[in-house]
């Protein structure tokens, strides 16, 4: 059975709630994730989700926060709503600043510091750019302002500073590793794969670096060396439940389920209790025809509506239409008023009956199943 698996015969998606077999890179990352998954027919049951790295470190930000998984779908207007309100306020001290005391490159960065640690990163921006205007051989602070684009996902502005940084200082690792990311996030592999393994030659003891190398090779479909990649970055960081996640991946993308059930077992084992992680190993357990195994898992990652659902997303997938309508039909029991997808994907389920050999009376199609 091939991982990813596109449906040749069928335009139209069945629909899953959350990230089935999703990507991390971080240490403690901020989370930029995709929701409502558009997981079978014309679409790969693969999301990568690129997480950018929560980089300012405990004399900035007092240390990252834990990563947290959300379950709702992104809202443009409310995101439209933020920038705005941060625009506005960024507006609101530059009117200021021709009464406010000028501050020294060192007070600047430290209130760019400040609000950093309060995510208002505009304004945080604002601070570091002052900073660097008036001493711009700060090379530290460059490396910071960076990495503050790339958690906004400004991928140009962080190139650009990780380009000026690398012109003073060829031989930062962490410059290297910065641009790579932003690299990564434009879907400039062979780039990224450069940068990367510069960052390694000036850094190997970097986890990160190796991580982020084995999620280019994934891209890449290279999935042996992303494989070794990811080990690499094992024997520096042993537990890290990130990795373990995506060496899973890696196996399962080569179409070893097996192990990379173990692996990802192994990152709930280090104390992961992420929904993305609970999700890879259900779908997993899908190939491995462990269904029981696979709803607990989903179970664990949303709602009882939503397990069955992604239950019968994830079989419908490996082709087992019949048992995968009896999910949708689960899921909508549980939920009738509201839950539109599940009715959708157990229509879809029914045309894939109607198209096995003679039809939903074939042999295949006959006798009564339930959902596990």
């Amino acid at each position: 059975m091939r991982f990813l698996s596109r449906a040749r015969a069928r335009p139209e998606i069945a629909r899953g709630d959350e990230n089935v077999f999703c990507f991390d890179h971080s240490e403690r990352f901020g989370n930029h994730e995709l929701h409502d998954l558009d997981g079978i027919g014309a679409q790969p049951l693969l999301m990568r989700v690129l997480i950018i790295v929560c980089i300012f470190g405990a004399a900035t930000l007092g240390g990252c926060a834990e990563s947290k998984d959300t379950t709702s779908s992104f809202d443009m207007s409310e995101y439209r709503k933020m920038i705005e309100r941060q625009k506005n306020e960024q507006a609101a001290v530059e009117t200021t600043e021709s009464t406010a005391p000028k501050l020294t490159p060192e007070e600047e960065e430290r209130a760019g510091d400040t609000e950093a640690q309060r995510r208002n990163f505009p304004m945080a921006g604002l601070h570091y750019t002052k900073a660097l205007n008036a001493d711009p051989t700060r090379n530290s602070l460059r490396l910071k302002l960076g990495q503050l684009m790339l958690h906004q996902g400004l991928f140009d502005a962080a190139e650009t500073q990780f380009k000026e940084l690398l012109t003073r200082d060829p031989n930062s690792a962490a410059a290297h590793q910065g641009i790579a990311q932003a690299y990564l996030q434009q879907g400039k592999l062979q780039e990224a794969e450069v940068a990367l393994t510069k960052a390694i030659a000036l850094d190997p003891s970097s986890w990160v670096s190796q991580n982020l190398l084995g999620l280019v090779y994934d891209q890449q479909q290279r999935h042996s060396d992303a494989i070794a990649a990811y080990k690499e970055a094992l024997t520096i960081r042993p537990r890290e439940p990130n990795v373990l996640n995506n060496l899973g991946l890696a196996y399962a993308l080569s179409g070893d389920h097996e192990t990379a059930i173990q692996f990802f077992e192994q990152a709930l084992a280090s104390g992961s209790n992420s929904p993305k992680l609970h999700n890879n190993l259900g779908m997993a357990y899908v190939h491995r025809e462990r269904y029981v195994d696979a709803l607990e898992s989903f179970k664990k990652a949303m709602d009882e509506p939503r397990a069955y659902n992604n239950l019968g997303v994830s079989l419908l997938a490996v082709g087992n239409a019949k048992v995968a309508a009896a999910c949708f039909e689960k899921a909508i029991e549980l939920n009738p008023q509201y839950y539109e997808k599940a009715t959708d994907n157990l229509r879809q389920a029914r045309q894939a009956i109607a198209r096995l050999p003679n039809g939903p009376s074939g042999p295949q199609a006959t006798g009564a199943v339930s959902c596990p």
